[in-house]
């Protein structure tokens, strides 16, 4: 009988139970598909770095001669040190307009068990002398290549044909990016080719019997710091770049980090949305309890004891919990596949991972039954109190008084009957009312803060290239150049309107022990091709600055501030100086990458290598229509073949592929953003169906008294909408404060989200919050209309 009731009073108010549904199977899809597909990530990795014997460590340097690297691998902690030749050249393609670049790294066929293995994936055996190759499989897929396929690549100004004897992938580039001011992989224009030592001499002669690339495991006994303290002094004659550990190889760091953000939303969404469920049902079992107080008396004046009363009602969340969290649970693990296979689009390690996992299932349910038992048991703990003469009784009418605004004569009287109705039910029922200003309130920040995120990638995006990087093309050198002589170079080309130099230099700034390996950009002072925007977004005149810029993250990072001093060390740095101090000038926002600046003059005098540049950014002729396209291709063009110009980037080709790459990430920004729009609506029509079923007896008097249904649901509109004005200006802090703490822990060297929310993500979380609470108004006045006066008013004695 009792199952029999529980199922009835389930269907008579089905919107609310509903509601509260949906909200747990959104917990729990969350739950369950970023659990597996973060499960899965780590289980590839794992066994992928141990099958290919990722390195721990890693050193770049100008050369040294090979022989010298078994010298080395005495070093005390050392356990193995492998040393390679990697070079970045161009792919010669007559037929393309875009550059397309490969990183070529030497591989010791003679070495079975050698450091950061390819993992083959099809293809033939390498054999030395005959320039072959494999090709890493991204690069392989994009530009649909075939086996015995010819890559006429640039090497020392020379035209070489590579033949692909195979593809695969390795540990080293699982998130293969070409420079560090890219946010996301480009297979169709960046790869990896893999290729014997003895081939890599013949491409590179000048680099015979020597190698630019160290990589390295240590023994387990061993810290990286105590080998590098080690190593660094043995390198520092050859060049030494820069040594740095798994923990902050581009690759690794990346997927770790994209580990470690799924691993925090898959706990932090479920809970917070399994605890609006927790709290939508213990408010509506709350009500149901003090609405059947006749009934309770009556079951237990027939004998039924607290316990089995209580079990009853504790029934209506256990069924709730249970079919959530088994239906999100089965979802999520569906979803997780999809899931996985997208990001495996971007990390490139095998795909080993499951798609049904019991343990989730049951740690799904077992979530979400415990969430709901808990909300439940102190929703129906009530009952317990109940005598069955009391129970049977009406409860006693609240005490009434007059409210705080009611001693305003001047507002009270600006109110109609309804408004006066509808204030004072907020204040004389304050639990209910703070549910739903809690609720609308969490509702417009998570909305606002999901709807940010499509902003966010566009920032991180479009805002270096068409608000800081402003040049057309970059032109980068293969080693420096005087700035004069490569400036009338470029200057001579007539599709060429203006030139400037742009140093790139690898340094290591620190400060009382904090140190950092960057790129530091020397720019002239009048540039107008790269612009340094402060946090007001007004340009900074580096003529006017003597001392080193700093992003805010590096500054961060170093713990510094403005007037600080740093340590400056540089493999640029002449005279054998091992560093030099320099002192902080400013700090400016950095939403990509993690840099710091220097006025070019300044950045000459602290290297003293004179007027050298790494690079040119160029502004082209003619930038109506497709000119300025063929422009770029005449350029290109000019210095195919050239040993002194490595590659030319195009600024539109960049804004291209990252419009393309939006393509593939705005489906699943919208899906927050539709997480965001259903927990809102699930918020505000679960507490407007509460109050109505609460309030029918009420309700149906004033139906009887003569009131229409829309001057009666008025009463209830303007309860919600004085509710919902103060709540939604609550909610705009509160989102700024979210996404704040966003920022904070999700922000990384690669990209640095914003701390402040834009105007526009606040107000689309206004709109879309205030049109739910008009739609879930629409189908409370429909139940209005539908009330059945006298089932409502009958006698409850």
């Amino acid at each position: 009988m009792l199952w029999l009731k529980m199922l009835r009073d389930i269907w008579s108010n089905k919107g609310s139970y509903i509601a509260c549904l949906v909200i747990v199977l959104l917990g729990l899809i969350v739950f369950t598909s970023f659990s597996i597909v973060s499960d899965n990530l780590v289980l590839s990795k794992d066994n992928f770095y141990s099958n290919q014997n990722f390195a721990h460590g890693f050193a770049e340097f100008q050369s040294i001669p090979k022989s010298r690297v078994d010298s080395l691998s005495q070093i005390e902690g050392i356990r193995q040190i492998d040393g390679r030749l990697v070079k970045d050249v161009r792919v010669y393609d007559s037929q393309r307009d875009e550059s397309v670049y490969l990183r070529l790294v030497s591989l010791d066929l003679d070495n079975p068990n050698r450091l950061n293995n390819v993992k083959k994936l099809g293809g033939n055996q390498l054999q030395a002398g005959q320039l072959q190759a494999w090709i890493d499989n991204q690069f392989y897929d994009a530009n649909q290549l075939q086996l015995g396929d010819t890559l006429e690549v640039i090497a020392e100004g020379r035209v070489q044909e590579l033949t692909i004897q195979g593809k695969g992938m390795s540990p080293e580039f699982t998130y293969p990016l070409r420079t560090e001011t890219e946010l996301f992989p480009n297979p169709e224009q960046f790869g990896i080719a893999f290729l014997p030592y003895e081939d890599m001499s013949t491409l590179f002669p000048d680099q015979e019997n020597r190698v630019n690339n160290l990589v390295f495991t240590i023994n387990p006994k061993f810290k990286f710091s105590e080998v590098e303290n080690l190593l660094e002094p043995e390198l520092d004659q050859y060049g030494l770049q820069t040594i740095y550990s798994r923990e902050n190889q581009t690759s690794h760091l990346i997927l770790s980090e994209e580990v470690a953000m799924l691993e925090r939303v898959s706990r932090a969404l479920p809970l917070t949305f399994l605890s609006i469920a927790g709290i939508i049902l213990f408010i509506m079992l709350k009500r149901l309890i003090e609405q059947q107080r006749g009934q309770i008396g009556i079951l237990k004046a027939f004998g039924y004891t607290d316990r089995e009363i209580v079990i009853h009602y504790l029934s209506y969340s256990i069924l709730i919990g249970a079919v959530g969290g088994l239906a999100g649970s089965i979802i999520g693990m569906f979803l997780a596949t999809p899931l996985t296979e997208l990001l495996l689009e971007f990390f490139n390690v095998p795909r080993f991972y499951e798609g049904f996992s019991m343990y989730y299932l049951i740690l799904g349910l077992a979530l979400s039954l415990s969430v709901f038992v808990v909300a439940g048991y102190l929703g129906c703990r009530p009952a317990m109190d109940l005598k069955p003469a009391e129970a049977m009784k009406p409860p006693a009418p609240p005490s009434g008084k007059k409210v705080i605004l009611e001693k305003i004569d001047l507002i009270w009287k600006m109110f109609t009957i309804q408004g006066k109705m509808a204030i004072r039910n907020i204040f004389r029922n304050r639990g209910r009312s703070i549910f739903l200003f809690v609720g609308i309130t969490l509702s417009c920040a998570v909305v606002a803060l999901t709807w940010s995120l499509n902003e966010l990638i566009d920032l991180l995006i479009f805002y270096q290239h068409e608000e800081v990087e402003t040049y057309d093309a970059r032109v980068n050198l293969s080693n420096p150049v005087e700035i004069d002589v490569g400036r009338r170079e470029l200057e001579s080309n007539s599709v060429v309107e203006h030139v400037e130099p742009l140093n790139e230099i690898p340094i290591t700034l620190s400060h009382l022990g904090n140190s950092e390996d960057i790129a530091l950009l020397g720019i002239t002072g009048t540039s107008d091709m790269y612009t340094i925007l402060d946090s007001d977004e007004n340009q900074i005149d580096l003529e006017k600055t003597q001392g080193i810029i700093l992003s805010e993250r590096l500054a961060e990072k170093l713990n510094v501030t403005q007037g600080d001093s740093l340590e400056f060390e540089s493999p640029y740095l002449r005279n054998g100086d091992n560093s030099r101090p320099v002192e902080v000038d400013k700090t400016v926002p950095q939403y990509l990458g993690m840099n710091a600046y220097m006025e070019v003059g300044n950045l000459a005098g602290l290297l003293d290598q004179g007027n050298i540049t790494t690079s040119y950014m160029v502004n082209l002729n003619d930038k109506n229509g497709e000119t300025l396209l063929e422009n770029l291709s005449l350029l290109k063009e000019r210095y195919r073949e050239s040993d002194v110009v490595s590659g030319i980037d195009g600024r539109h080709e960049r804004i291209e592929q990252s419009e393309e790459l939006m393509e593939t990430f705005g489906s699943l920004i919208y899906i927050y953003v539709l997480f965001g729009v259903i927990l809102c609506f699930a918020i505000i029509y679960s507490s407007s169906f509460i109050i109505l079923s609460e309030r029918s007896r009420e309700l149906a008097s004033m139906r009887v008294l003569g009131m229409t249904s829309r001057e009666v649901f008025t009463v209830i509109t303007f309860e919600q909408w004085f509710i919902s004005i103060f709540a939604i200006i609550t909610a705009v802090p509160l989102a700024q404060l979210m996404q704040w703490g966003m920022a904070r822990n999700f922000s990384t060297d690669f990209y640095v989200l914003p701390g402040e929310m834009s105007t526009t993500a606040l107000i689309a979380g206004v709109i879309i919050t205030v049109f739910s609470i008009w739609t879930a108004q629409r189908f409370a006045l429909r139940k209005v209309r539908n009330l059945s006066l006298v089932d409502v008013l009958k006698s409850r004695e």
